[in-house]
């Protein structure tokens, strides 16, 4: 218990400072020596430039409102800035453009692609949708135990499924993975009726993430996947373009969603997947000891975005019943009803689309996680 109150207080103390910096301007930037070398998450493509002093700009968006304390993307974000312009010695400048307000998430990614800005911050089906269809494959429902099983398996620098995945999308794309992590499991609202079992989600219009395997999983509970921008969507929902949508707990609460919502199941259907990332080009423009700043960077705003995100789920049940949305906790048995109708009809989807090898072997990478996991815990 003393272990968690030093890490909680850590993380607070982080955002807070991170905050104050950012809301004070640029200010006076204390000097570091260049961070040492760590590993990168995948193979780097070119030897590192001679270092010749220069200072570089990193532009960074993402679509959460900037409210650090609410949102773990936006408390990740001035952690990063914080951290990366203390280890580059001020070389490294960070803008941050947060609620969209330079682009969407896909006008971000495709930003990135083409090196108009440097990072983003997007749910990872975002990126598998235009660019990249095997990330898809993370998306599936019902696929992780808990956020420790799916950290595990999404970390791009000690899951070689992962890395692998990375190092692909890197020469196909120019982009590159910075962190793959998991922002919370996603949870079904609707203005209609309580869901409690796959049978009354039918006839129901769900906004979904524009993801195939999200649009499936409501697909196959005889729903109308609906798929609008995030930007939009609480207007969709306010004008009844939608009954529905599903998320992740503080998005409902951040986005005020309970002012156009009355029912909330939590059915944890799918673990919400966010990804920082970063046009590789760029990346490979800065010397060595800048890479290492950036990877040291991402790694210190990853346990601040990790520890948030689990803050915020802990309390957004209370904060939603408080204001006025009725909550229902599926039983195991209809839980497994959820889990019956959704997985066989999402994996068929994925098999056709990725072939079954693939599935298999991502599967038996996501099991072999699992029993390490359940193994660990017995010792």
């Amino acid at each position: 218990m003393k272990l968690k109150r030093m890490v909680f207080g850590t993380i607070i103390l982080l955002i807070v400072s991170s905050c104050l910096l950012f809301a004070g301007g640029e200010g006076e930037q204390t000097q570091a020596a260049p961070a040492s070398v760590t590993q990168t998450p995948a193979t780097s493509t070119s030897a590192a430039p001679v270092d010749t002093g220069k200072s570089y700009t990193l532009k960074f968006s993402w679509a959460d409102p900037f409210d650090p304390m609410k949102q773990s993307t936006s408390a990740y974000a001035v952690v990063f800035k914080q951290e990366l312009e203390r280890l580059s010695g001020g070389r490294i400048k960070v803008e941050l453009y947060p609620a969209g307000q330079i682009g969407d998430q896909r006008s971000s990614t495709e930003q990135v692609a083409r090196g108009t800005i440097e990072m983003t911050n997007i749910s990872s089906g975002v990126l598998a949708s235009l660019y990249f269809p095997k990330l898809e494959i993370v998306d599936m429902p019902f696929l992780f135990s808990s956020r420790e099983h799916a950290a595990r398996f999404l970390d791009v620098v000690d899951n070689p499924f992962m890395t692998e995945m990375n190092n692909e999308l890197i020469k196909e794309t120019g982009i590159r993975l910075l962190n793959v992590v998991p922002f919370g499991p996603r949870h079904i609202t609707n203005n209609k009726r309580p869901i409690k079992t796959p049978a009354d989600v039918k006839g129901l219009r769900i906004r979904t993430m524009e993801i195939t395997p999200h649009m499936k999983l409501i697909e196959s509970m005889g729903g109308s996947p609906v798929p609008i921008p995030f930007l939009e969507l609480y207007t969709s929902l306010q004008t009844n373009v939608v009954d529905g949508q599903e998320n992740p707990f503080q998005n409902i609460v951040a986005q005020n969603f309970f002012e156009v919502q009355k029912y909330l199941t939590v059915s944890n259907h799918v673990m919400g997947v966010g990804a920082t990332l970063v046009n590789e080009e760029w990346f490979q423009s800065l010397p060595e000891e800048l890479r290492a700043a950036v990877i040291e960077a991402d790694y210190v705003a990853q346990m601040v975005y990790n520890g948030m995100a689990q803050i915020l789920d802990a309390m957004a049940v209370a904060t939603l019943v408080e204001k006025g949305m009725q909550v229902y906790y599926p039983t195991p048995a209809e839980y497994k009803q959820f889990q019956d109708v959704a997985i066989p009809y999402v994996r068929e989807y994925m098999e056709g689309r990725l072939g079954q090898k693939f599935v298999d072997d991502f599967l038996k990478s996501v099991n072999a996680i699992s029993d390490s996991i359940k193994a660990e815990a017995k010792n």
